[in-house]
């Protein structure tokens, strides 16, 4: 959308050409002919300033935090409310978080989940649940002139859910049928196995199966819900166009009822001591490549160096200019794509490389990957690299601000994760603050190729022996019990 402030410049623009002199129109046309070195890339222009609006930040009498993010930009409002529990209170039922916010919409107090979609619909508005580790979230957005009827909705699936048991079996078998899907398909076991390894049974480690589905219960999810769905445990993002005073007594009004109560401790969480140089391999006899990961623990979001490290990240293996993609797809021609990301969690973070290969050259891509982790920590980064990644990094950021919900998710994670208030104001000056030589030092306090473990989902027939050179491999099946 062109701002007043864009379409005065055309306009002056348009003037200025138009009622240009002689003069000015030969100066025009001789630059105009110069002759253009094609031979190169022009240089980029400066990283643009972080664009995070301000946001006012206020806690009801129960414990609700409440940002009011104010944008006229487009006639809509978001409404995003977030709670500090996920599957990490899930117990011995994995997944029961995710039946939480899946059944959300299916049905409240007085209206079937038909006649609620229904009601979305007709306003042309969109509502959504999810569910992390870390926290489940609902949001619903559209006009700014229904936001009456907007927050009644929201306030209607997190207040007074049904969970109708005719609901809850369909979403069992669909699980159940996903589930069994999931055995023949390499990236949904080799996040299992990931996540098993580096986060250990229980907390970040643990996953649906379908002996934990067929043990959730109706009484379960209203447990879940009575337990931690309270506003001393909540957070609220507004985002959008409104009156931030107007909207912000009128939320607290319609919300005044909704009473605290104390909070379920969180559980316990212990994390596995990861022995590098482990190979787990997950046997699929038809499989005709190799998906794999190589991966280690690391920090929680709210360690201070997480934006920083993400340069590190990017320049390891961040798209088509990351290094893994240079040596795996462009240079040996391994593989169709590569990379690495760092996940960061509330409690504890992992970075992962990543690559699906032929099965014959298995172990010579897991000995690359190795290859590049060694290389970011002991040579020297060049300036260009890591300003292309800075650049590409800052760039994908302010274009994600486009969005009214990824706003209400940043503003969030501040809660969620305990971040600095300003953590997204100042995030691009934080990109772009690295060095080669902060960047050196990043890799090598971070970046641990002896404490990664090797995962691949593969042929065992036919690729086993040759991960032997890399360490002792530990064969599963399908189901992630050991083989061997």
């Amino acid at each position: 959308m062109r701002t007043p402030s864009t379409i005065l410049l055309l306009t002056s623009l348009v003037l200025i050409l138009g009622c240009g002199k002689v003069d000015d129109a030969s100066s025009s046309a001789a630059v105009a002919s110069a002759p253009i070195d094609r031979s190169s890339r022009p240089d980029p222009g400066p990283a643009p300033a972080s664009s995070f609006p301000n946001y006012e930040t206020q806690e009801t009498s129960e414990g609700l935090t409440i940002y009011v993010i104010e944008s006229d930009r487009q006639p809509m409002i978001t409404y995003r409310l977030m709670f500090r529990s996920g599957g990490l209170f899930d117990g011995e039922k994995s997944g029961l978080a995710e039946f939480v916010a899946d059944m959300l919409d299916k049905g409240v107090k007085g209206k079937t989940g038909y006649e609620l979609a229904s009601e979305i619909d007709f306003i042309g508005a969109s509502l959504s649940a999810t569910a992390s580790s870390d926290f489940i979230a609902v949001s619903v957005s559209g006009l700014s002139k229904y936001k009456e009827k907007l927050l009644d909705v929201l306030k209607s699936v997190v207040l007074e859910p049904a969970f109708p048991g005719d609901e809850l079996e369909k979403l069992r078998q669909r699980t159940l049928s996903n589930l069994i899907s999931e055995r023949s398909e390499p990236d949904a076991l080799i996040g299992k196995l990931r996540r098993k390894l580096v986060y250990g049974e229980g907390a970040y480690g643990s996953f649906q199966t379908e002996e934990s589905v067929a043990s959730i219960t109706r009484d379960d999810l209203i447990a879940f819900h009575k337990a931690h769905f309270l506003p001393n445990n909540a957070s609220l993002a507004i985002v959008g166009s409104f009156d931030g005073s107007t909207e912000l007594a009128r939320v607290e009004s319609e919300l005044g009822k909704w009473k605290s109560a104390e909070l379920p401790p969180l559980p316990e969480l212990s994390f596995p001591e990861v022995n590098g140089g482990a190979v787990h391999l997950l046997d699929r006899e038809d499989s005709v490549q190799s998906t794999l990961r190589v991966a280690q623990q690391s920090v929680p979001k709210s360690n201070p160096d997480t934006p920083e490290l993400r340069v590190v990240m990017s320049i390891l293996g961040g798209g088509f200019s990351g290094r893994l993609f240079q040596n795996l797809r462009e240079d040996k021609g391994f593989t169709y794509g590569a990379g690495a990301y760092s996940a960061n969690a509330a409690k504890l973070g992992a970075i992962i490389s990543y690559a699906d290969v032929r099965n014959e050259v298995t172990a010579d891509a897991v000995k690359e990957i190795f290859n590049e982790l060694n290389r970011i920590r002991e040579e020297p980064i060049p300036l260009s690299e890591l300003e292309m990644h800075q650049k590409y990094l800052a760039g994908n950021y302010m274009l994600s601000l486009e969005q009214p919900l990824t706003i209400a998710r940043l503003v969030q994670e501040i809660d969620v994760y305990g971040l600095a208030p300003d953590y997204y104001q100042t995030y691009v000056s934080q990109l772009m603050s690295v060095t080669p030589e902060l960047a050196a030092e990043l890799a090598n306090k971070y970046v641990l190729p002896e404490n990664s473990i090797v995962a691949v989902v593969g042929k065992r027939e036919e690729i086993a022996e040759s991960l032997q050179a890399i360490g002792r491999v530990t064969v599963y099946d399908e189901k992630l019990n050991v083989q061997n």
